[in-house]
């Protein structure tokens, strides 16, 4: 019993789980992608934040009432179809995200290696990162989580400097003058900058969906969570915010690796950057394994429910679920495949691949809101303070679909329409196909 506590997080160690899983390649893209708004995006973080925060506190207060608080079995508390199709949804939102986090670590090798952001380029290297990983996770993670826990610290050490330090070249003429540069008006510019802020903070119910890592679970679960998140949330604004004031918005759009660049403007030195650069992208697409790996472990979840192709459920003699992780491999082919037809440079490619998995994982998030109250309806109880985080997380999450452009969001209904005959033709429960 004394081991089992002994290998559990404690309070510490949750918080950090978040904040690592928050900060990670959530923040190293944000900057280059705002600028194409202008530093009006600090009130879409302000925003932001306050929605995320109330999606936040949803799963700490689902932790508390749920013996599984992740989305998908919350969705399925809900409604046992919205169980399933939030399966589809969770798992191929990931993929997808997994496909940008590849992306956004390439734009900082981009650095290094300009050719990278021509699309045919940029989509071989893709690819063949993608299935160099799946090979290396029929095994486990082993050895990269190390290399992945050391340089998410490094990285967030160079957010961290940037978002204190450089507000010695801060310039607030120059923040003024970034103010809106998308040539919409104020309203939309504010709104059109949602949906990469919440892939930023994609990821709130870590701790609460790891509760039984994690040590005296009632206590430390819900301050770990909303700390960390607090955490993340001042790390990120400070840090995106002074670099509107450090750099014109077209040499920030021009520049995939964003913190590399104030890295070197603060210490004055390219090597400086340089060294940014490399850490940052080596920490990007190192965290490819964990978060692969991760979203093969959700798809066996929502296989052994039946939500998902069996193939996801069979594990190898390593304990991994390799067809799981070859299957998820093929998606994310075809998904680069696409980017390629598009002609997707860095910018375009993580822009489109954000947007789409944001969109997407939208359905789950929204559903466990829902499944909050529900909770609190059946067993009699009027929390106001459900009700209240439920709203403003439900309304924040809705108005994220006012980011997406027309093309984005009829790509989306054709997902949700494949996804809805796929599960109608092929994973219905038996009992329910007689019925």
């Amino acid at each position: 019993m004394n081991n089992s506590q002994s290998k559990k997080l404690g309070l510490t160690g949750a918080i950090f789980l978040i904040v690592s899983s928050l900060a990670g390649s959530g923040v190293i893209a944000l900057p280059q992608q705002l600028a194409a708004i202008g530093s009006i995006t600090l009130v879409s973080f302000i925003l932001v934040t306050i929605g995320s925060l109330s999606l936040t506190l949803v799963y700490v207060r689902a932790g508390q009432r749920f013996k599984d608080p992740s989305p998908t079995a919350l969705s399925a508390y809900v409604n046992p179809l919205l169980g399933a199709k939030s399966g589809f949804f969770y798992v191929y939102s990931n993929l997808i995200s997994n496909v940008s986090i590849l992306i956004a670590g390439l734009g900082y090798l981009a650095f290094f290696i300009p050719s990278l952001n021509n699309p045919l380029i940029l989509g071989i290297t893709v690819i063949v990162l993608i299935w160099l990983f799946v090979l290396m996770s029929l095994r486990g993670a082993g050895v990269i989580t190390q290399v992945v826990s050391i340089s998410v610290i490094l990285l967030l050490i160079s957010v961290i400097i940037t978002a204190t330090l450089g507000w010695l070249d801060f310039d607030p003429a120059l923040f003024a003058k970034n103010w809106n540069v998308s040539g919409e008006s104020s309203g939309r510019a504010i709104i059109s900058g949602f949906a990469i802020l919440i892939f930023s903070f994609v990821g709130v119910e870590t701790v609460a969906t790891n509760h039984e890592h994690i040590k005296n679970p009632s206590r430390n679960v819900p301050i770990a969570t909303i700390v960390g998140f607090i955490v993340v949330a001042i790390i990120y604004i400070a840090s995106t915010t002074v670099i509107e004031g450090m750099f014109p918005d077209k040499k920030i759009v021009a520049a995939p690796a964003s913190f590399a660049l104030s890295m070197q403007e603060i210490f004055s030195s390219r090597i400086v950057g340089d060294v940014v650069s490399a850490v940052m992208a080596v920490a990007c697409i190192a965290s490819f394994l964990v978060w692969n790996l991760s979203s093969a472990s959700a798809a066996k979840t929502s296989a052994d429910q039946g939500f998902l192709p069996k193939a996801y459920s069979y594990t190898n003699r390593f304990g991994i679920n390799s067809k799981g992780l070859v299957i998820n491999g093929i998606i994310m082919t075809v998904v680069e495949l696409i980017l390629m037809m598009l002609g997707s440079n860095i910018k375009a490619a993580f822009n489109i691949t954000v947007t789409i998995s944001v969109l997407l994982l939208l359905f789950p998030y929204f559903w466990s809101g829902i499944a909050l109250v529900k909770k609190d309806r059946q067993e009699g109880k009027k929390s106001v303070v459900n009700i209240v985080i439920v709203f403003i997380s439900s309304v924040f999450l809705l108005s994220a679909f006012a980011a997406a452009t027309l093309n984005e969001l009829w790509l989306v209904m054709v997902l949700v329409m494949v996804v809805l005959a796929a599960y109608g033709l092929f994973f219905t429960p038996k009992e329910r196909q007689k019925s």
